[in-house]
This record gives C-alpha cells, structure tokens and sequence, in this order.
C-alpha cells in the first residue's frame, strides 16, 4: 500500500525540525544563540526535545586553593603559576567595585556575602567569612567596612580600639565568631578588645602591620657588614601582605610590603641623623607565640642618592657598629682605621689616631671597643696629657703620685677604644635658679646614663695667650631635690628625688690644668614642677658649689 503525498512530506520535514530544536538546545546550553527570525513560529509548534541526560563537564578553571589541570589532562604538561604579589581570595560581581566572598570555598557554611571591594592591603571578615590571610599571632588593625548602596564618604570610617595595631589571639567558632585582641590598655581579666564577626552587617577589613612607628633596625649590606641603624617615625603607606605560606607544623611565614620614613643613622658619617624614606619586604615567622620580624629584604634608603640591595635585622646591636677614622683628616700620619663596637657618644682612639675632641684637662670614661667592661674600674678620671709618636701614651690622673698607673698607649688595645667625656659626677651640689630667684638645691645621686658631647668651642679670653676650651655635654642625672619656701630663703624640709636633664657647659681656661663646670641650662625635671615651671615661663639653671 502507498502512502500518501503528505504522510510522505511529514516523515521527510520531522527530522528536519527536530534537528533545528536540537541545535538551539545546544545553543541556548553554549549560551548563543543560532535562530532565525522565521523559524520561532515552527519551533513553538513541535513538541520539547529530550533535555541530556549528561550534562558537558565544564573547562578545569584555575583556583588559588586547587587545580584540577593534572586531573583532567594527565598527559600535558602544566606550567607553575608565577608568585603573584596580591591573590584574589574573592570573585567580581556584576557591578563595579563590588565582589562576592564566598564562605564555601574556604570549606565553610555556604553564605555568600556582597561587599565593596577592599583595597589591596585590605583583609575582609563577615559573617561566617574570613579571608584566610587573617590569622592569630599576627599584629592587625581593624576598621568597620561600608555597605554596598552607602553613599561616599569623605572621611573613613575609624578604626577600632584607637587605631591601634593589636595581636590577634583567637578566631572563634560557629556562625558569629568571637574575634580576641590582646589586652592593651586594660586589664587582663577584663578584656575588652574583642567583637564578633556579625556585630556589624556591613563587616571588617582587617590591616596587618608588621613594622611599627618606633621599630629599630640595623642595616646591613650584601657582603653582611653592618653599615647603619634606623628608626621609624612614620608609615607613608599601607602596609600590604605580599604571600603568605602554612608550613606542615603549624608555622607560618608571611612577607609584607613596607614604605615607611626613617631616622638613618650612618656609621661612616659621623653619627649624622637624617630623615628618609625606606622600603623593603618585611619576612614575618610565627611558631607557637606570636609572629615577629626575622628580616626586612629587598630594601631601598633615599630618593635622590637611591641606595638599594640592604637588609634590615630588628634591633640595635652596638657591637656591630663600625666606624672608620684616618689620621690624614687630623694632620696625623696618614693610616686609617675601622673600629667596631664603639657606642655613638664614645670618641675614638687606636694605634696612632686620637680623636682632636679628646683634650686633657676633662674627665672621661674609657672602654675597649666591643668590651663591656670599662678601664680603670669604671670611674670617669681626669685626662693629664696625650704624648706623641707612632703609639701615644694617654695618662690621667693618678691614684697615688708614687705608683702611678692610670694610663695606657694608644695602640694597647688593637680592636681601639673609646671615650666617653663626663661632666656631672656623683655626690655634686648645685643651686637652683630662675628668672632671678633662688629656687632650691640638688645633690646628685646617680649618674648612671651616658653623657654626651654636643660640640666643642675655642673661645677667645682678652688679656691671655691662647683660647678656653668650652664643652656642651648632654647629661640625664637622678637628683635630691629640695625646693625653697615661698618668697625663697631657707630649702624646704622635704626631699624630692627628680630625674634632670640639660646642657652642661664645661670650660677650660688659657694655662689651667682642669677643666671646670660652669652650669646646667634648658634643664628638665621628670615631675610635674616641670609644668609649672613652663606655664610660668620660668627658665631652670643649675649653678655648682664649690
């Protein structure tokens, strides 16, 4: 039996179509589209296609956690990622400016959070979220985030605990976890620098800071000699975490990128003091306590004269500090030599190089270069004279005038020594005075703290040959201080024990032996007379008695 014309034309068009719905299927599953304007009619007309039962796997997308490329392709080979200085722990959103945290790639509850985006050195924490860069042990500063629809603001949000960077002790757990601070400014059994993760909708960023205002370092060159120290004043930029790695123990190794401004202090010149700017790579290690930095790498000092390839070792290590000398810059012979372990306010000497601040007729203190221990017991002796030669004989003032034994040549310690110039000793009395007035007395008690020389000045005296010799030396004494009565006359009874600071002002006269105080100015006292004195404009003066 025939079909006829039209079941013929049916079984010849069905295929036809069904292969047009199959490949808008697969467009519309490719996320294309391939229809023309003319078949949407014939389309609508014919029964759904089957759905696949299989859907495509997807393309192996990197990931910062894992990589499914060595699964998928077992046989290619597969280049390592370079370091990338700043990874992304978060995905964009369809708006700009905005990103999505999502908790459950962190192997946590499935909460995905919208969020503006955090700047660079920026760690966000919310809800259930926290970035896997915040961890315990480390120094963080934590200011509130802004939700997403909030206007701009001029001026940001503060940050918490007064915008202090505090060490984060412990993460805790559930959905709104308890985030612990250590306990700076209060009690340890009150603790109150704490929050959780929820208290704010808007949620945290979070600031690591690895160098603080204060911080020293000594710098070291490439060839490992230390060449320097330095001390931080200010943060010119954002501290921003570069990398961060979890060893198997537990241990944790972090790099940080600082730029902060310096006080440089360079051994070759002379103890010179300059402000500068430094940069580096700060290498943070955290085992069981809290992290702490090992290093800073990588680093630069200076804009115009741009020194770069030091190292930063935290803290100041006076043994290592080096200095060099030459006898040619004093119209000496021309030897040079390099000293380590001499303190800033020590003056040097070694084999034929005496320091010209060195002058016979003021008391020093004198110890061996990288030695703890000082000559002579430690007393502060009176210098007599300085001999000449290849090794100078440096004498002071003897014990006894029949066994004398108070000196020692230039050239007797190789490594060099230093000097220490002194101008207060223990057990001196003073007057104290002010706009003209007797204001009480002090008794030295101790005078501990080195002394240190400002400058030297060659005075001119009318009527005699030659020129006195005055030295300003900063001094830190501990006093007994009695204060007078009102309208000044007799001390008052009680006795204060006050820390003073000030100039002394030293002075050695044409043809005299010795040299002698003369006074104590722009002095400070460690109380609240002090304040007083300032409001009063009052002007302090300590005047030795004979």
């Amino acid at each position: 039996m025939l079909a006829s014309p039209a079941m013929e034309m049916q079984a010849e068009e069905t295929p036809l179509a069904l292969q047009r719905l199959w490949n808008l299927t697969r467009a519309r599953l490719a996320g294309t589209s391939t229809a023309l304007g003319g078949e949407v009619a014939l389309v609508e007309t014919l029964p759904s296609a089957q759905e696949l039962e299989v859907a495509p796997k997807p393309f192996p997308v990197p990931s910062d956690y894992e990589s499914d490329g060595e699964e998928a392709f077992p046989d290619a080979d597969v280049q390592e990622q370079p370091d990338i200085p700043c990874k992304s722990y978060w995905t964009g959103s369809g708006f700009e400016k905005e990103v999505l945290l999502d908790a459950s790639t962190l192997g946590d509850v499935p909460a995905v959070y919208k969020v503006p985006q955090p700047a660079p050195h920026q760690m966000p924490v919310i809800g259930v979220y926290i970035d896997p860069r915040v961890r315990t042990g480390f120094r963080y500063k934590v200011r509130p985030m802004q939700a997403v629809d909030a206007p701009p603001l001029s001026v940001k949000p503060r940050y918490l605990f007064g915008g202090k960077a505090l060490t984060l002790q412990s993460i805790g757990r559930g959905f709104a976890r308890r985030l612990t601070f250590e306990p700076v400014g209060s009690k340890l059994n009150e603790n109150d620098n704490y929050f959780w993760t929820d208290s704010r909708p808007e949620g945290f960023v979070f600031e690591i800071e690895a160098v603080s205002i204060g911080d020293k370092f000594t710098i070291y060159d490439a060839n490992h000699e230390p060449q320097g120290i330095l001390e931080v004043v200010q943060q010119q930029k954002n501290q921003i975490e570069l990398d961060q790695k979890v060893h198997e123990d537990g241990s944790i190794d972090k790099k940080v990128k600082i730029n902060t401004l310096c006080k440089v202090e360079w051994y070759e010149n002379d103890g010179a003091t300059k402000l500068m700017p430094v940069t580096g790579v700060a290498i943070l290690k955290k085992g069981r306590g809290n992290a702490a930095v090992t290093r800073v790498i990588n680093v630069a000092i200076g804009i115009k004269q741009l020194k770069k390839g030091y190292e930063l070792k935290p803290g100041i290590q006076s043994s290592s500090r080096r200095i060099t000398v030459n006898g040619g810059d004093i119209k000496d012979i021309p030897c040079q030599y390099c000293i380590v372990g001499l303190e800033k306010y020590e003056l040097p000497a070694i084999g034929t190089y005496v320091d010209p601040r060195i002058i016979p007729g003021f008391h020093y203190r004198v110890r061996p270069a990288g030695s703890r221990r000082h000559l002579f017991e430690g007393r502060s002796l009176l210098l007599q004279s300085i001999g000449m030669g290849y090794g100078k004989r440096i004498t002071f003032k003897p014990d006894t005038l029949n066994a004398p034994e108070n000196y020692f040549w230039s050239d007797s310690h190789p490594e060099g020594i230093g000097m220490e110039p002194r101008a207060i000793q223990p057990g001196m009395k003073f007057t104290i005075t002010g706009n003209g007035g007797l204001l009480g007395e002090a008794s030295v008690f101790r005078a501990d703290l080195p002394q240190v020389e400002e400058k030297t000045e060659y005075v001119e005296v009318p009527g005699k040959r030659g020129k006195a010799v005055e030295k300003y030396i900063h001094v830190d004494v501990t006093c007994h201080v009695k204060l007078a009565t009102t309208g000044g006359g007799s001390a008052d009874l009680e006795v204060h024990l006050m820390k003073v600071s000030g100039v002394a002002v030293v002075r050695k006269e044409p043809g005299q032996a010795e040299a002698k105080l003369m006074k104590v100015f722009n002095v400070g006292l460690d109380s609240q007379l002090n304040l007083l004195f300032a409001h009063s404009q009052t002007e302090l003066t300590f005047h030795p008695l004979p």
